[in-house]
């Protein structure tokens, strides 16, 4: 008796198995992202009919979500990269317009360069955001000292502090951790870029390297004496494109800060913002020491 209610029990689940993956092919065939309907009628029980169709409510909010994302992006490029592109033709037809100087054309042909030596620097940070982003495998990490890598970015951006008259100082001990170096160049030399270009000219930033044994971290400090962050820009500022109201006439993008975070990330630290409006503004980036 018993064998024969299992072979009934078998049969009905053979039975009700291609009902269930046609049934469900069809829902998704027609399948709406936007507005998902129910589940069609699916045989088995109550709990797994509820979990597949908290999966796909899951599912169908991260795709809209990434798909927001993708347009803002593809929009926020757009945008960006047809800035710089308007400002050059307008020197060039500007300068064509009549007979000029020899000085006059030098000086043109020099801005027309910064400006794209200004976009080629956009285009490459984007590139090395999406290297980072669709790297199939993990890293190889070496270890590396936070104390060197300070040096090197600092030494990096001499002819900026110069230009500039800043003074930059370092309090600089060892802080290994595992990472690659070349990525934590960039992220600190963001890091100072960002520094000098808001504190005042013949002002003072700084930069420190040190461990903290009691936590097993090894920590990056960059400060400035800018006018600081409101706790609303903070929350923004690692938003691809973002800038801040007050820094739409400086230089740059709104690449670099979110390079930083992504680096930061891959390297498990964490980041720590600390500000208040004209008071200046300090990153702290823990990293898990080596």
């Amino acid at each position: 008796m018993d064998d024969e209610r299992a072979r009934e029990t078998q049969s009905r689940e053979e039975t009700s198995e291609p009902e269930t993956l046609r049934a469900l092919a069809d829902y998704f065939e027609d399948l709406n992202l936007d507005r998902p309907g129910p589940l069609p009628p699916i045989p088995g029980k109550k709990e797994d009919r509820d979990r597949l169709e908290a999966a796909l409510a899951s599912f169908s909010e991260r795709f809209r979500q990434a798909i927001g994302n993708l347009r803002r992006y593809t929009s926020n490029v757009s945008h960006e990269l047809l800035n710089p592109l308007s400002v050059i033709r307008s020197k060039a037809e500007v300068t064509l317009l009549r007979p000029r100087s020899t000085e006059y054309y030098e000086k043109k042909l020099s801005e027309i360069i910064d400006h794209v030596s200004s976009m080629r620097n956009m285009i490459e940070s984007l590139l090395e955001l999406s290297r980072l982003d669709l790297a199939e495998k993990p890293l190889e990490l070496e270890r590396v000292n936070l104390m060197h890598i300070a040096d090197v970015a600092c030494q990096n951006l001499v002819p900026i502090f110069n230009r500039r008259g800043q003074e930059v100082l370092k309090e600089v001990k060892p802080a290994s951790l595992l990472g690659r170096e070349p990525l934590l160049l960039t992220l600190t030399c963001n890091l100072l870029d960002n520094a000098s270009k808001y504190s005042p000219p013949g002002g003072r930033l700084g930069i420190r390297t040190y461990p903290e044994d009691s936590a097993g971290e090894s920590v990056l400090e960059v400060w400035d004496t800018g006018p600081g962050m409101s706790q609303e820009e903070i929350r923004q500022c690692f938003e691809l494109f973002w800038r801040a109201d007050g820094s739409r006439h400086m230089p740059g993008y709104g690449i670099g800060l979110p390079l930083v975070y992504r680096i930061a990330q891959i390297h498990n630290g964490r980041i720590e913002v600390h500000s208040k409006a004209g008071e200046g503004l300090l990153f702290r980036i823990r990293f898990p020491s080596a």
